[in-house]
């Protein structure tokens, strides 16, 4: 038989038992849906936590602690980093920059009518933490000193608005006690006044208490605190931290391998993303597997569908045997009405999730206007594809011994089947 006549011929016994295939494809469709629905909400929400991920930090980074390695909380143990320490991050291969922190201790702005309290952060110009977040100024330059980036709230204690705090001159005070929210903190040291300009304000969602400052003067001031050198202060407590930039996020789990062996504390948002995919891939793993009992369900309807095909058109295939149909073609022609359950349950079964899924997302900002306007519910082409394959092949796989029991019936008997 011709492959057109066999398409015609099954697309019209499809459409003879019109309510037994209708129901049939709803089951496929609704299987598909659910599928359809479940992966998209899982999708969306690991967009919207990498999202919100990127929006912390490049992905290129690895931040250096003075601690070992593998130890948290009181059992960390305490490690010195010098500038020699610096000079070996330097020699790691695929490392594009090092920069180093010092955090001076807490002090206060006095400046504004009203004091705030300030962790003043040595940091070097160019460093990560300075870049992208700037509402007024500038960053930090070389050979900068008695200067001081201050957040938007602490700016507007020093003028009426963020920008008009650039070039203002305010006293910096930093050790003795200072006030964290309700609790009083006695401090480190005698307090000593520094005068410094504001030449840039950051936006204070990154911190409202951070005040950057040059790395020489955050040490200067944290060796006065103490009663040392600068150049003691390196040498013995070291600095506070290192940002480590590499030249590519695929590299970044060789350098915190690098930093780890050198016996430092290393961490990179690089790890928490790749530790996030393979947490939502068992996640969408779990809800594709929900899905899957339904279009198991659907599969087992479609099979009893075309089996009771099979049995109400017995004499028929004897016939078509008979004048000289090959057994190939019996299969192909039950395969193929198996396809349309599938082919018409995926489409109607996408359209269906995607629908859905906007529905509820509409319902969800409706009544959460203030919710991430990111989508809730993502749809890719992988998954549109994937859904529509995924019925097809539920509805050759369930159509499948029905179409061999057709196929393998013997013409004599088929004919005389009343």
């Amino acid at each position: 038989m011709r492959p057109s006549d066999l398409v015609a011929m099954s697309l019209g016994n499809y459409t003879r038992a019109r309510l037994r295939s209708a129901l049939t494809t709803a089951g496929v469709a609704i299987g598909t849906a659910l599928v359809v629905l479940l992966i998209a909400l899982a999708t969306g929400a690991e967009d919207n936590v990498r999202r919100s991920i990127f929006s912390i930090g490049d992905l290129r980074l690895v931040s250096v602690q003075p601690f070992q390695p593998g130890a948290s909380g009181l059992s960390a143990v305490p490690r010195t980093i010098t500038d020699d320490t610096v000079s070996q991050f330097k020699r790691i291969a695929h490392v594009e920059g090092v920069f180093r922190q010092f955090d001076a201790p807490l002090g206060t702005v006095v400046e504004g009518g009203e004091d705030a309290t300030i962790r003043p952060q040595g940091i070097e110009p160019g460093a990560p933490v300075d870049r992208g977040d700037l509402i007024a100024g500038r960053h930090l330059a070389a050979g900068d000193r008695a200067v001081a980036i201050v957040p938007g709230n602490i700016a507007r204690l020093i003028a009426p608005s963020a920008g008009g705090a650039v070039g203002k001159r305010v006293t910096m005070r930093i050790g003795g006690a200072v006030k964290l929210g309700s609790t009083r903190i006695g401090g480190s040291g005698t307090p000593r006044d520094y005068a410094v300009t504001v030449v840039g304000v950051f936006d204070e969602q990154a911190s409202q208490t951070s005040m950057r400052i040059p790395l020489e003067d955050a040490l200067a001031a944290g060796a006065e605190n103490r009663g040392l050198t600068p150049d003691a202060l390196r040498q013995g407590t070291g600095y506070s931290g290192v940002a480590i930039e590499a030249d590519d996020s695929q590299n970044v789990a060789d350098i915190v391998k690098a930093v780890q062996e050198l016996g430092f504390s290393s961490f990179s948002l690089k790890q928490v993303v790749e530790q996030i995919d393979q947490g939502f891939g068992v996640f969408r793993g779990i809800l594709a597997g929900i899905g899957g009992v339904a279009l198991l369900v659907a599969a087992i309807g479609i099979a009893n569908t075309m089996v009771m095909s099979v049995l109400e058109r017995t004499r028929e295939i004897g016939i078509m045997k008979a004048v000289g149909a090959a057994p190939g073609d019996i299969r192909t022609l039950f395969l193929a009405e198996a396809a349309y359950v599938g082919v018409f349950g995926g489409v109607l079964g996408l359209a269906l999730g995607v629908g859905g899924g906007q529905l509820i997302e509409r319902i969800i900002r409706n009544l959460n206007p203030r919710a991430n306007p990111a989508p809730i519910f993502v749809v890719g082409p992988d998954l549109a594809l994937g859904a529509l394959a995924l019925a097809l092949v539920v509805a050759l796989v369930a159509g499948f011994l029905p179409a061999r029991r057709a196929m393998r019936m013997s013409a004599l008997t088929a004919l005389r089947y009343e």
